[in-house]
């Protein structure tokens, strides 16, 4: 590309130095004397001006690697890239799966909804785009109908490699075989602006990262088995101001001894809109996670995490939830979890629920709600107050996994194209996943408005 602009500049000179050194003999006898030209009027162009350099279409000097113009293929752009390249992907689609190794490149569709990769469920195609490297972003486009994941940011499964940087901004993702946008054994990352349906698994997952320096923001999950699942991920997580609905589970902050780190902990769930969970409609890899259907957010075996200033409702079972976790042989309690400040109304069975033993420290504070399990929660184990020691009565009728139906991940309706494209994708320069980490504070956060 760049080797093809120096030829089309050097002969743009060639072709400027050939007028200016050329003489032609009849234009001077017909004219020898040519009278001078009337000077300009105030405020008129000056005739005798030379005439401007008609400015480059701003498209046009942004340096990228575009595709398909300069590279058939996303594939072959990422393998020529260098750090601090930005690829431009034109609206088409896209059978490819693509696999980045090179750090600080940024992956960018100039549409959101027209520049699509598509899996096309082909055993061959496992992720739209899995990346190994530091600092890479992927911004404005979709990818679909992959085996696995539609975006994946890895760190090694097999050494002590932690990506570090990483940011999905603008990207759709639905209808993949296992997650929608996922980060595991990685740190310093963004998910932001972004949407997920259709996944067995979650449409949003961070995991296995302690600190995970990580946030998830202004993001819409539904029709998913969970619409946010991050095992063991813990320290400095943000999961924000987004919105969770019509999945078989909204939100699952967890703990499981199947991913190192654990337990899961110290991470600040506020600020989303959580509602109508408890879709049967909806895909799913296992039964287990049914055991929370119709869950807004769960707690399961996590530790010292803040849940606040949600807005939780109409959950076919219950609103929020902090819960020891059974995982084959463990037991991970839940301990020191604040729920605070929610809005938690018109659930299936409970707006708030606590299941664990005397001097777990979990407490509830400042939150509208109006059945809970056990009765009276908020009073019994207030912040700051002494923990009962022992929860008495009916806690909530568990669902039978059995009795609820599943739909394949392929055939869940793909939703509409019609999502907000990245504003200027055609001419912002590129910025490479680097120096990220939540800055926010719950301050900044309040209770949303649906």
């Amino acid at each position: 590309m760049k080797i093809s602009r120096l030829l089309a500049l050097f002969a743009a000179l060639v072709l400027l130095a050939s007028a200016c050194g050329s003489d032609d003999g009849d234009d001077a006898a017909a004219d020898p004397d040519p009278a001078p030209a009337a000077p300009a009027e105030p405020g008129e162009p000056d005739p005798t001006a030379a005439p401007a350099e008609p400015d480059e279409p701003e498209t046009e000097g942004l340096l990228a690697l575009r595709v398909p113009d300069d590279y058939a293929t996303i594939q072959a752009a990422v393998d020529a890239a260098v750090e601090g390249d930005l690829i431009l992907i034109s609206p088409g689609v896209y059978n490819e799966s693509v696999q980045v190794q090179t750090d600080n490149i940024v992956i960018r569709g100039l549409d959101r909804n027209e520049v699509i990769l598509d899996g096309e469920f082909s055993e061959d195609l496992p992720h739209g785009f899995q990346v190994f490297s530091n600092g890479v972003a992927i911004e404005n486009l979709t990818t679909r109908n992959f085996t696995s994941n539609g975006v994946f940011f890895t760190g090694s499964y097999d050494d002590d490699f932690i990506l570090t940087g990483y940011r999905a901004s603008y990207v759709t993702a639905h209808n993949n075989g296992d997650y929608g946008i996922y980060a595991f054994n990685a740190s310093e990352g963004l998910f932001e602006h972004s949407y997920g349906s259709g996944h067995p698994d979650s449409a949003f997952y961070i995991g296995q990262c302690n600190p995970c320096n990580a946030m998830i923001t202004d993001s819409l999950a539904e029709n998913n088995a969970l619409g946010y699942s991050g095992t063991n991920a813990s320290g400095n997580l943000w999961i924000v101001n987004s919105e969770w609905r019509n999945n078989r589970v909204g939100m699952v902050p967890n703990t499981l001894a199947s991913e190192e780190l654990g337990p899961q902990g110290d991470g600040m769930f506020a600020g989303n809109y959580v509602h109508s969970n408890g879709n049967e409609a909806t895909p799913r890899k296992g039964s287990d996670w049914d055991l929370a259907f119709g869950v807004g957010i769960v707690v399961a075996g996590g530790n010292e995490n803040m849940i606040a200033k949600n807005l939780t409702t109409d959950n076919a079972n219950i609103g929020i939830a902090v819960s020891f976790f059974p995982d084959g042989d463990n037991i991970w309690t839940a301990e020191g979890n604040q729920v605070v400040g929610n809005v938690s109304n018109n659930n299936g069975q409970f707006d708030l629920v606590l299941l664990g033993g005397p001097d777990t420290m979990n407490c509830f504070a400042d939150n509208e709600y109006e059945t809970s399990a056990p009765p009276q929660l908020q009073e019994q184990a207030a912040c700051g107050g002494e923990q009962p020691e022992a929860y008495e009565g009916e806690v909530y009728a568990i669902p039978d996994p059995e009795g609820l139906s599943v739909t394949d991940y392929t055939e869940v309706a793909a939703p509409e194209l019609n999502f907000e494209n990245m504003p200027d994708a055609a001419t912002a320069p590129a910025q490479p996943a680097t120096g990220l980490s939540p800055t926010i504070t719950l301050d900044d956060i309040s209770v949303p408005t649906p």
